[in-house]
Parts: structure tokens; sequence; C-alpha cells
């Protein structure tokens, strides 16, 4: 394996590492603290806590996202996320500080976090979409496989050091760890290789900067394959991300059962991912085709929610979110490889903004839904029921326009597919190429 790895870093560049190194410490940052903050809301607020948590963060998202987008397309990544990591290593900073001295207090959470919710809505973009920079277009699917790989390993280290961290010495010590690891990320950041083509662009003034975000998003709409299996996806998120979310840590909390194993289920989810994005999501793209591969994914995603809402038992449990990173990691490893590369190279970064903004717009539904129908019903129950209504939903997918002829195209023929086939949703001369 270790082989295999030298030999695919050698056609990707050594300075290539780096973004390995930057994706493995952003995901082990980023879910080491969204576990931890949970776990101190969910033990000492509740579910009504940590569903407005959920909530309000997820709401301040969906205005941060649009406004802060088009800095992927017009800044240094690079720049961006180190600045991006260093402000969420501050507002960590004081949320351990809070920890530390025993207080809690939602509305002082809440606010930190919007820090951490702007620094995101910049970071994220940059992230999902800077591999596609740095290589050329037939090294981009084995550049975002490695990069997965590195975020799968980051994101079990993740967990597992923040469960045996709150299990051993306490919230604070944890969140300590987590101003560690977004520093690591930063450094990470500000090492990473110039990419392909670069262009250094004025600032942005108010009317310019509306005008490209109007862009991203009329090519979203106008385009009806991606139109439509976002509406899919945003519909499927908002039963899908309080389930990964919320619902976990009250469904360990009303267990009886330690930090631990609220650990243990990310690491589950994120182990799925990473056995994935090694080669078993390729493998059955390869044996099933990518359409049978995506559905076949969706299928184990709701089995494996059912299996969370049935057992009781802690270790079936981490299995059924092992199951769930499975099932994650071929839908992206068949999805958002395709759509990244139709997608025109200057639309990247807002296009990848869309479709976190369709995201969050699940994560501010998801958690009140949840709120509601835990008011008449068990955790246990709700998963059941959110299962049931993932199923039906995916079902859309088979709906959408050209999906079979999209997901058939190998990677040569699918790059800049979207404007071959609908160019009247791009301008002859993008805003971006003023």
């Amino acid at each position: 394996m270790i082989e295999k790895f030298k030999r695919d870093l050698a056609q990707l560049g050594k300075p290539f590492f780096f973004v390995l190194v930057s994706e493995m410490a952003t995901l082990s940052a980023l879910l080491l603290g969204n576990m931890t903050i949970s776990w101190w809301i969910a033990q000492r607020g509740g579910a009504a806590d940590l569903a407005t948590f959920g909530v309000v963060v997820a709401a301040a998202s969906l205005v941060a996202i649009p406004l802060l987008s088009p800095f992927g397309d017009r800044y240094p990544k690079k720049l961006l996320m180190a600045i991006g990591f260093i402000a969420i290593a501050a507002e960590s900073v004081v949320l351990a500080l809070l920890a530390q001295a025993h207080y809690y207090h939602l509305t002082t959470i809440i606010a930190c976090e919007m820090i951490g919710v702007c620094a995101m809505a910049i970071i994220m973009p940059c992230v999902q979409t800077i591999a596609a920079e740095l290589v050329a277009a037939d090294k981009v699917s084995l550049a975002m496989s490695m990069q997965k790989v590195s975020g799968s390993i980051g994101g079990i280290l993740g967990p597992a050091l923040g469960g045996g961290v709150i299990a051993a010495s306490g919230i604070a010590s944890a969140l300590w760890l987590h101003v560690a690891l977004l520093l690591v990320a930063a450094f990470a950041a500000t090492r990473l290789p110039k990419a392909v083509s670069v262009s250094n662009r004025a600032s942005l003034g108010l009317g310019q900067w509306m005008r490209e975000l109007g862009a991203g998003l009329r090519i979203k709409w106008h385009v009806p394959l991606e139109r439509n299996w976002t509406l899919v996806n945003l519909v499927v998120g908002m039963f899908y991300a309080p389930a990964i979310g919320m619902m976990a840590a009250l469904r360990i909390t009303n267990l009886g059962l330690s930090a631990t194993w609220l650990g243990a289920t990310n690491m589950g989810i994120m182990s799925g991912m990473f056995l994935g994005f090694l080669g078993c999501a390729s493998f059955a793209s390869r044996k099933l085709g990518r359409f049978r591969a995506l559905m076949s994914a969706a299928a184990l995603r709701v089995l494996a929610l059912l299996a969370v809402g049935l057992t009781a038992t802690p270790a079936a449990m981490v299995a059924a979110f092992f199951m769930l990173g499975i099932s994650q990691s071929t839908t992206q490893f068949v999805g958002v490889t395709h759509r990244l590369l139709a997608m025109p190279a200057e639309y990247r970064a807002r296009n990848a903004s869309v479709n976190i903004l369709a995201w969050q717009i699940s994560s501010t539904l998801g958690p009140a839904i949840a709120g509601v129908a835990l008011l008449g019903a068990s955790v246990a129950q709700c998963y059941i029921a959110f299962g049931i209504l993932i199923a039906v939903c995916t079902m859309g997918l088979s709906l959408v326009p050209r999906i079979h002829l999209f997901l058939g195209l190998d990677h040569d023929a699918v790059t800049g597919w979207y404007r071959k086939e609908y160019p009247e949703a791009f301008p002859s001369k993008t805003t971006s190429d003023a």
C-alpha cells in the first residue's frame, strides 16, 4: 500500500503531499470540533439546545456561503485556507477557555461559532476544488481519490482522539487539541503548490461581486442535470444531516454510553469512507457501472440508518455507521468527480459553494424537523422513519434528466460537458475573465 501511495504521489508531484496533509488535518480538526461541541451541548443542554444550535449555525451559513463564496474564484486558495484555519483556531481558544472555566451558555457558544461559519464558508469551496487546479485533467480523479483517502484518515483520527480525550480529560482538553490541529492545517495550507494557472485579479466591488455570484447560481439552475441532482440531494440531506449529526449524539447519550462511543461512530463512518476511497467505490463503479453503484450506495445508506434505529448494541451501531461511510464514499466517487469535471474551471468554486449551500439548507431544516419529530417519538424511531423517507426521496435520482448518459461518459468526454451541452447557460465572456 505504501509503495502504491508513493507511485500515485509521483504521478501528481511531490508538492501535492501538502494537499494531502492539509486535507487530513482539516477533516481531523473539523470532526473533532463538531463532535466535541455536540457532546458538550448534548450533556449540558439536551435535545432542545442541540437542535437550536444546529438550526442557528446552519442558518447563518446560508448567508455566509453565498456572500463569501466568490473569494475562492478570485484570490489564492492557499492564503484563504490559512487565514480561515487561524480564525477558527482563535474561536476554539475562546471555547476551550469557557469549557475550562465550566461555563456553559448556549448563546455565547453560538456567537463564537459565527467566526467558524464565516471561515468555513471560504475554506470549504477551496478545499473541494483545489485538486482540480493543481493537476492535469487526466489526473483529477486520482488526485481527488488520494485527497479523499487522506481526509478519511484525518476523519478517523479526529473522532478517535476527541472521544478518548473527552473521556480521559474532558471537553476543554479536546478543544485545545482542536486548536493544535487547526494550526497544523493552516501551516500545511501555506505550503501548498502553486496552481497550474494563476491570475492576479483586481479587488471586487459589490456590484461585480453580486454579478459573479449570480452567474454561478444561474448556471446551477440552467443546467437541468445539476439543478435536479442538487434538489434531490437537498431533500435527502434534510433527513440525513441530523441522522449523522445531532441525533447520533442523542442516541449515544440516551443509551447511557460515554463519549468514546460517539467517537467510535464518527470513526466508523470515516473508516467506511477510507475503505471506499481506497478502492471499494472504484471497484463498485467498474463492476456495476456508475449509475447502479450510485443507487446501490443509496440503498446501503437506508439499511444502515434502519440498523441504527433498531439496535441498542454499541458495536452494531458502529458497524452501521461504517456502512454509512461506504455509502457516502461511493456516492461522492461516482457523482462528485464527474460533476466537477463537467463544470467549466472558472465556475468550479462557485458551483461547489452552491452545493455546500444546498447542504446548509438541509442542515438548517434537518435539525428543526428532527426536533419536532423528537417531541412525539424516540431517537430510535426517528432513525427508522428518516431511513424510510430517505429511501423514497433517493428514488428521485433515477428521474434526473440524462443521468444515465452523463454517468456513462469517461473522464475525457465529461470534461467541459456542461458548456458543450448547455452553451446558453454560459456567457461567452464570463465575469471571472473580465
